[in-house]
This record gives C-alpha cells, structure tokens and sequence, in this order.
C-alpha cells in the first residue's frame, strides 16, 4: 500500500526551520519518488527510482549522501496504475490543468504522485544556496539573497510532482508542487515553469498519510498557524519570470 511519507510541514521550512529532521538513508526506507529540500536549504531535492538527488545552486545534480540530513520531505512508493500520454502542452499552467483533470477523474481529495517522462522545450527552474548563519532567515528571506535561476533548454528528463488536496493546506500546500532532472542526472531543480514536447505521464494514488513531527527545540517553540498564505506562495512560485 502506497502512503505518502511526509517530514516537519512546509509551514515550518517557510519559518526558518532549516535543521535535519531525518537522514536520507531514513527517507528512502519509506518511497522511491518524492521531493523536498537539504538542512540549512542546501539545494532542492529530487527522489527517483529509489534515488536521492541534490539540485545544487548551479543547477547541477549530484547524489546526496545517506547520512545527508533533510528539514522537509515527501515520498512515497509510486503505483503507476494511471498512465497517460502528453503532447505539445505549452507551460505549466496548461501541464498543470492535466495533472487537475486527471486527478480529479479519480478523486481530487486523494494524495497523488506523479512522475512525466520527455522531451521538453524548456524548463525553467530554481535552487538555492546553502545558508550559514543561525538562526535562519525564512525561506522568503532566503530566496531574496541566495535563490538561482536557470533555464534548461531542448532536454530529455523527467518531472517528479506531488499533489495534496485542499483540507491538508496546514500541513502542506494544496496543489502539484514540481521538480525536475534531467536523463543523464546533471541538471535539475524547482520547476516554475516548463514547456513539453512529448511524454508520457505516470500517476499514482497514495493510501494514506504518515507524518514525522521533528523533535528539534527550535521546532516544538515554533507558531505556526501564523504562517501567511504569501509567504507559502513564495516558497512555491517565487521567481522572476
């Protein structure tokens, strides 16, 4: 049974919680597809095919190590039981449309992993710079001084995406939250924005919910019902474009 395996909240990384909460090793005990970020924010974070992949703030990818430590997190084992071609979808809004129809045909307030295999036009994404000084600014803050932007042209990869329903926005951000890498594992990041040529999509329904409460101090002393819908917008859709 596929259940999406989620650490700390999205609220929480929003507030400056930037401390490990688990270790890699850890994480990949409970999904093979998923995404989220390193402690101290040190790159973004792709999970394929059992795999944990670091997006650094040059857009380039590396393994991460197990005993690398992550503040946020969401994985799950993939069931591919709803396969779907996609053709000539020109950004993502119109990809994102898709992932909507197809989601809601089974069930809009189902958990849901997806994983888009293609040829894509473009991708335009993002990583940030690992961060130093304690404590840590937010994640707004952060993405003000230390984000990067780049744009992948004419590449063959593939798009790790995640769904929650709207009644779990306090523990995550409703909606598909993207991130991308590429075939031969040396380019990825946040995806803003992308433009598809031809692939083909695979989407799984997860089960159920498990949720890791972090047992740091800085946490557990954290306020975080405060956190404003603009401060979760900038953590998804922060870029310049």
């Amino acid at each position: 049974m596929a259940v999406m395996y989620q650490v700390s909240t999205l609220q929480a990384l929003a507030k400056g919680d930037f401390y490990g909460n688990a270790t890699i090793e850890e994480l990949l005990t409970n999904g093979d597809i998923g995404l989220g970020t390193f402690e101290a924010v040190d790159g973004e974070m792709i999970v394929l095919d059992g795999v944990c992949y670091r997006a650094k703030a040059d857009g380039t990818v590396e393994i991460a190590d197990a005993g690398d430590a992550t503040p946020f997190a969401s994985v799950t084992y993939l069931n591919k039981n709803i396969a779907f071609e996609l053709e000539n979808i020109a950004d993502m809004s119109e990809l994102l449309a898709k992932l909507d129809e197809v989601g809601k045909a089974h069930g809009e307030n189902n958990i849901y992993a997806c994983r888009i295999d293609g040829y894509f036009n473009e991708i335009y994404a993002r990583s940030e710079k690992k961060q130093h000084s304690e404590p840590y600014k937010t994640f707004a803050k952060v993405l003000e001084t230390d984000q990067r932007e780049f744009e992948f042209k004419n590449v063959s990869g593939s798009l790790v995406c995640v769904y929650f329903p709207q009644y779990m926005d306090g523990l995550n951000v409703a909606g598909w939250h993207v991130h991308f890498i590429s075939d031969d594992r040396t380019m990825g990041g946040h995806v803003f924005d992308c433009s598809l040529q031809e692939g083909k999509a695979y989407m799984g329904r997860t089960e159920g919910f498990n949720f890791l409460i972090p047992k740091t101090r800085f946490f557990q002393k954290l306020t975080l019902t405060d956190v404003s819908k603009e401060e979760i917008e900038s953590v998804e859709k922060a870029g310049n474009k």
